[in-house]
């Protein structure tokens, strides 16, 4: 068997998959590797929100905005549907300090070109019905948002690839590199040596472990986050839903606290996403800590009838969500290494997920992009 590819990216999730289609796409003899399955890490707990709720405002308008554009022709491109669909976003004010800070984020969305409003409590049921106002001063509302279908995304992805060669090496442990002079020429993997003229890590949380063995010393961290889902329902929210909180929130905390917070939003399927609870931690171990769903739970009750009291709870999840100290991802080549990627750890992965795997292919193909990736360079911070 050959064990040489144009190029080779690790991490099946929702940006390995979108790379790999684009690089295929492109032309290129591409293999893809994951220690699991496909999406067996943070993208198996995705809600699969198209959602501009969370963009980091400083040096990322210009990805969201270009980000956004690329659902309009998504499933005519794939050949296939992927459960697109539109939704809007709701962020939650619960107090002053929040409600200012929206203010002051509402005029940066509006400044961006992207349509957004401040609703009063007594509107929110306008915009959500179910939802019970009484401990709420309002909302930050974005009409339009929507959502995908997180599984069908990437597997569509995949077997698009396939049928353009991928091949695909699943359960397989990516332990180092080869490097030859200052060029990235391969990996070393738990089922041997595999050469490449690129690489490119699309490896999430694992990323900073996976420099280390080059001796690098990426801006990446984690935390694992932890949701639930219910049994399906029939279709009844219009929005993601989630506090304001997250924007009072500091990066970072005590390792092992639990931290909860309100998020939720509906499945195409009907499923019920209830969230979140988040842990710092330096391990990828995927137990829930037992308070961790109660608490979530409560978030969640405060705001919406009893009757969701009703709802079986089918799973809960733990998966490492990661991030970086300025919000923005590794997006690019690495300094002094010709060959190795980076795209990973992304604020919010959904909506950036075409765009990406289109700049990654231009950047291995022609050595340049569309997008200004200056402020995600790898080495920015150093």
């Amino acid at each position: 068997m050959d064990h040489t590819f144009d190029a080779i990216v690790v991490g099946a999730g929702y940006i390995g998959c979108s790379v790999t289609y684009h690089l295929c796409a492109a032309g290129l003899k591409t293999a893809l590797f994951d220690l699991g399955s496909m999406a067996a890490g943070a993208s198996r707990a995705n809600y699969g929100n198209i959602q501009i709720q969370d963009m980091e405002l400083s040096k990322s308008v210009e990805l969201i905005n270009m980000a956004r554009t690329r659902f309009a022709n998504l499933e005519a491109e794939l050949d296939c549907k992927v459960g697109l669909r539109r939704l809007g976003g709701l962020l939650l004010i619960e107090n002053e300090a929040q409600w200012r800070l929206m203010e002051s984020r509402l005029s940066a969305v509006r400044a961006a070109g992207i349509a957004s409003e401040l609703v009063p409590a007594e509107r929110l049921p306008e915009v959500e019905p179910l939802i019970d106002p009484a401990h709420l001063l309002g909302g930050l509302y974005h009409a339009a948002e929507g959502q995908v279908d997180p599984f069908q995304l990437m597997r569509v992805y995949l077997v698009q690839a396939r049928r353009r060669g991928l091949t695909e090496y699943y359960f397989t442990e990516v332990t180092g590199f080869e490097v030859q002079s200052d060029r990235l020429s391969g990996i070393v993997t738990s089922k041997g040596r595999f050469g490449a003229g690129s690489v490119i890590l699309c490896t999430g949380a694992y990323t900073r472990q996976l420099g280390c063995t080059l001796g690098r010393q990426w801006d990446i961290h984690h935390i694992l986050g932890q949701a639930m889902v219910t049994e399906p329902v029939a279709l009844v929210l219009r929005n993601h839903l989630a506090s304001a909180s997250f924007f009072e929130q500091e990066a970072g905390g005590e390792a092992g606290v639990v931290h909860a917070s309100f998020a939720l939003s509906q499945s195409p399927h009907g499923h019920l996403l209830l969230g979140e609870a988040m842990v710092e931690a330096n391990h990828f171990e995927r137990q829930v800590p037992a308070q961790s769903l109660p608490a979530v739970a409560a978030c969640v009750l405060r705001y919406f009838p009893p009757s969701i009291r009703q709802l079986r709870i089918w799973r809960g999840w733990s998966a490492p969500v990661a991030g970086t100290s300025d919000g923005c991802p590794l997006l690019g080549p690495v300094a002094d290494l010709q060959g190795l990627f980076l795209a990973t750890a992304f604020r919010s992965t959904v909506i950036v997920t075409p765009l990406v795997g289109e700049t990654v292919a231009q950047l291995v193909t022609q050595g340049k992009c569309e997008l200004n990736i200056d402020s995600f360079l790898p080495e920015r911070n150093q």
